[in-house]
Formats: structure tokens, sequence, C-alpha cells
């Protein structure tokens, strides 16, 4: 009976010895498992682009006594004063109001109230195209570092043959039997014109992308 017992308790010690042993390699596999070489490497790059810069220079004086048959200076130049080459377009809108601020048509129904005189080298120089029902005038030469575009328009003449509103307003004197009149003006007499010039650039290399055009500047 002795020798068994003593036999049994050997088997028992053998047992734990055993878990033991499997309990500590499960353990150093589970470390093993998350134990692991890490690198991280920042790279910070700097890019140094050219200098994009337009000049765009008007000459014009505003009149405040336009008559019909005055022809006024109007001249707007952009130049390049960058490192990239460029493209240069140039749209415009007219705006007329009478003297109490209603806008007024931009002609009298035969003949436009104001004239616009374009350069005289606007066929070999500038490229009309209309795209979204806007008129757009593309310089046909891209600009280089220091170069120029001519400008697209010269002047702007107060038409001579637009009709004029005229109201005589006349009062009748019964004592002496007398009658005096008043003539006043309306409409563009008395108004103002305005002429919104848009000049917009961008570098050459983009250009059709960047205005959604096909038409060619070399």
């Amino acid at each position: 009976m002795g020798s068994d017992n003593s036999k049994k308790y050997i088997i028992y010690r053998n047992e734990k010895s055993l878990f033991a042993l499997l309990l500590v390699a499960i353990i150093g596999v589970v470390g093993t498992t998350f134990a692991y070489f890490t690198s991280t490497d920042t790279f910070s790059n700097v890019f140094g682009t050219k200098p994009y810069k337009m000049e765009v220079v008007e000459t014009f004086e505003s009149p405040s006594n336009w008559t019909p048959g005055t022809t006024t200076e109007k001249k707007i130049i952009a130049t390049n004063k960058g490192e990239v080459e460029a493209a240069v377009r140039v749209s415009y809108t007219e705006e007329w109001k009478d003297s109490t601020g209603a806008t007024l048509a931009l002609t009298d129904g035969t003949n436009r109230a104001a004239i616009i005189n374009f350069s005289d080298d606007l066929s070999t120089k500038w490229t009309k195209s209309t795209e979204n029902g806007v008129d757009y005038y593309y310089y046909k030469t891209k600009l280089a570092k220091d170069a120029s575009t001519t400008s697209l328009i010269k002047s702007v003449t107060f038409n001579p043959n637009v009709t004029i509103s005229t109201n005589d307003n006349c009062v009748t004197n019964s004592a002496n039997n007398t009658k005096t009149c008043t003539t006043t003006t309306s409409g563009y007499a008395g108004g103002t014109y305005k002429l919104n010039i848009k000049v917009e650039t961008v570098q050459y290399d983009q250009y059709k992308t960047a205005w959604g055009t096909t038409v060619p500047i070399s």
C-alpha cells in the first residue's frame, strides 16, 4: 500500500511540473509574438516656384461733361513682370444709367450710345471668340518676361447720332399774354456710362485647360 501511494505522488509531481513547463512555453510564445522591430523615416522636401506677376496699366481720365461727338482715350496694357510665360484674354461689359439711376438700353433703337474704338492692330494681335455668351479677346502671342500686350481698345466715343430725349415744360402767363418754356433732357443726357473691362491672365502652358478654350496662342 505504501509503495503505491508514493508512486502516485511522484506521478502527480511530474504532471504538475509538465504543466508549469507548458505554461512557460506558452507565455514565451505569446511574448515573442508581440516583439518586433520598427523604423519610421520622415522626409521633408521643399519646392521653390518661379514668381508669377502681371501688371495691368490703364490710361483713362473720367470725363464729367461727356457730350455727343466727344471721344475719350481708354487704353489697357498687360505686362508680364514674372518669370512664367503667360496667356492673356480680355472681356468687357457696358452699362448706361439715366440721371435717376435707372438702367438704359445700350442703343436708342438704331444707334449705339457709346462707340468702342478698337485698336488699329485688332485683327493682327487679338482673336475674338464667343464662349458661353461672352465675347473674349485673346492676345495671339504668349507673354515672356517683360513682354506686353497692345491695348485692345484705344478710345470711346459718345455717338453724336444717338437720340437725346427732350421735354418742354411751358408756363403761360395770361396777365401779359406770355409763355415761358424750359427744355430739359433725359435718357443719355445727364446719365452715366460705365465700361467694365476684365483682364485675365494664366500661365501659358495651362491656358486651354484653365479657360476651357481651343483658341490658338503661340
